[in-house]
This record gives C-alpha cells, structure tokens and sequence, in this order.
C-alpha cells in the first residue's frame, strides 16, 4: 500500500458567500487553516471507506463457502506536523459498538502544516477470519499514538452505512452470496469548487500566477450510467466555460466509491476542468485571454449535463476582494483547500437514493453546520 507526502494543494482566491464553505491552506493566498498549532488534521473530504467482498465465512472456526461476508479498507490523508515515531492506525466496531477489528496505517513524519500524509490500510490487514456478515451502522475510529512522547490521540471518528444486495443465481444455495458496501447517498447534494496551481513535474513547487478553476461533484450509478457528463458554468447568466470538448476542459473519476462487484450502488466524483476559466493571471503576456475570477465577481451557476439530459445545477458568489472565510466555514473545518457549494440533484439518472441523508450522514456523522437545504 503506497503512502506519499505531498505538498497541499493552495486554496483558491475567491470567496463563497452565504450557502457555501470555505477551507484554507497554509501555503494558499486565503491564509493557513485553522487548525491548533502543532496538532495534525484529518482532511474530511480525504476519507474513503469502501470493503471487500470475501466468498465465503468463518463461523466458529469453521469456513463456510456458501455465506459471503466483509473486512474494511479505509483511505484517508493527515495535514501536518506529523511527529517522528508516529503510528496512524484505524478501529471499527459494528452495530451495537461491539468492539471489531484494528490494524495500523503506514505512517511517516511530516514537518509542518504545509505538507501532508496520505494513507490507505485496511483489505489483507485484516485476516478472512474476522470478516463478518453484519450491516447497518459501522462506525470506525482513527488514531494517531506517539511512544516516544507517550500521546494517543484520536483523529476523527466517523460512522459508515453498510448494506448488501444479492449476486449470482437466484438458488437455495446461493442464498447468502451477498455484495457488500458502504452506502454514500450523502455526498450526491455536496460539491467542491477550487482552484489548483501548476505544479512543477522535477520539484513540489506549485506556480500560481494562473491558477485553473475546478470543480467536483458526486454521482451514483455505474461506469456506463455515469460516464458521459459534461459541465457548464456561466457568468450573470452568460456561458464562460464548459468541459465538452478537450479545448475547453476535462472531466475526470477523482474518486470511485463501488462493491467488489458493480451494480448500481457505486459513487464516483466527477472532477471538472475548466481550461478557459482561471483564478487570476500574474503573467497575462505569456498566456491566451481567459475568464478571471478575480477580475469578473458576482455570482455563478453550474449545470451539468448526463448523457445529454440536466442533471446538477449549483451556484457560488466570488467576492470582489478576494478574501475568505466566515462563521459557516470556521464551524466546518474540513482541512482541505475546497469550497463546499450545495447541488440540486435533477432527473432520475441516479436511480433511487435517500434525499435527506446528507443531514445526519455527511462526513460519516459529522454533518455540515449552516449548510441549506439542495
């Protein structure tokens, strides 16, 4: 499992005014993140649970082939300072909070706030004896301990919704082949907007003098379903940028949440690039004209289209000024560099999903404050 330090992306120079958040960085023009000094910060939005399947079950000691059961695999990213001799490590306990399963995360020092660690354990850290068959409410526990200052801090806690759909024949003897997943409905009304700098491919420098503007919005279906979609953003009702063609923009998978079998319960994090749309430029001569934000405040309105039908919509406010933050962003420390905007889901292209789970859910339990209805 690979685990790397990497310099935190700068936060962009706008300002979202009032639905949305907005987080810092320490090295970004928005200031650092507010976090205490000296203390490491989970970035929220960095962690992922999903799990795996295993085909088959030991009950008693004794392996059972025809019951499919389920271990954990948690990705995630700590913001610095990490101290030297630290050991991240993860604790699940299923419904009940009956004590379960823990293992370490690899683990490496990290200076300061400016960098961070990002980590994936889990999946063959947990032995096929410890699988089990539960669902329903899971919560998991991440810690950072130091033996050599004798600290054992806990980093976050968070709870994750796990359910099940039948695979294979429809057989007595399939009955209990069951694929298992982390229900993440919550994330469908919540999207990022940011900017990232340029970053240097022979150093971690990051140039910012003509940052791109990005955005990230979930949708649920599988790779078919989901893989045409395209984003519009438009300026006091003007169109200004779009991602359909590779002139214009991009769209990526930044993260896939799925089963160990596809179906329809599978999450994926669009991530749009909007190459004619730029936070500011410090160098106009060297560079085509573009859309600056920071010379073009106001509001701005975001639709996507699906498979050529409306499927999101979203609005944000960029800020003549430039500066950030207020009482909703402090509330919602998510230590990332992202702007949270609320989404209005359109059509039925999702297929079935809880509209009112991002209330209690979002973030594994720990649910926007201030954030509106979608």
């Amino acid at each position: 499992m690979k685990s790397n330090i990497m310099i935190v992306r700068s936060v962009l120079s706008l300002l979202v005014l009032g639905s949305a958040v907005l987080v810092g960085s320490s090295d970004s023009p928005a200031g650092p993140l507010a976090q205490s000094a000296g203390e490491p910060l989970i970035a929220k939005d960095s962690v992922q649970v999903t799990l795996r399947t295993h085909p088959d079950y030991y009950r008693g000691g004794q392996r059972d082939e025809s019951t499919w059961s389920w271990t954990p695999r948690i990705k995630y990213r700590v913001n610095g300072p990490i101290a030297s001799g630290s050991q991240l490590s993860v604790e699940f306990t299923l419904p009940g909070n009956r004590p379960w399963v823990k293992f370490d995360c690899q683990t490496g020092p990290v200076v300061d706030r400016d960098h961070w660690w990002e980590t994936e354990c889990g999946n063959n850290d947990v032995p096929d004896e410890k699988a089990v068959t539960d669902t329903g409410v899971v919560g998991f526990t991440i810690k950072l301990r130091n033996e050599l200052s004798g600290t054992d801090k806990t980093l976050f806690t968070g709870k994750i919704d796990v359910a099940k759909f039948h695979y294979g024949l429809d057989l007595p003897k399939f009955k209990n082949n069951f694929v298992y997943y982390v229900n993440y409905d919550w994330n469908l009304p919540i999207a990022y907007v940011f900017l990232e700098g340029e970053r240097d491919p022979h150093s971690s420098k990051i140039d910012w003098s003509f940052p791109e503007f990005k955005v990230a919005m979930w949708f649920k279906g599988t790779e078919q379903t989901t893989n045409k979609v395209d984003a519009y953003l438009f300026y006091q009702g003007q169109e200004v940028g779009n991602t359909a063609t590779t002139e214009k923009g991009a769209v990526t998978d930044e993260v896939i949440d799925l089963a160990s079998q596809s179906s329809p319960n599978e999450w994926r994090r669009k991530k749009f690039f909007f190459n004619t749309v730029r936070g500011w430029d410090n160098q106009p001569q060297f560079h085509i004209k573009t859309h600056l934000l920071s010379k073009n405040p106001g509001e701005y309105e975001i639709k996507v289209l699906q498979n050529g039908h409306l499927a999101r919509t979203a609005k944000f406010t960029v800020a003549p000024n430039g500066k950030f933050g207020n009482g909703v962003a402090q509330a919602n420390l998510l230590g990332s560099d992202r702007v949270i905007v609320p989404v209005q889901v359109i059509g039925d292209q999702d297929g079935g999903w809880d509209k009112e789970s991002w209330r209690a859910k979002a973030f594994f339990g720990n649910p926007l404050s201030g954030f509106p209805n979608p």
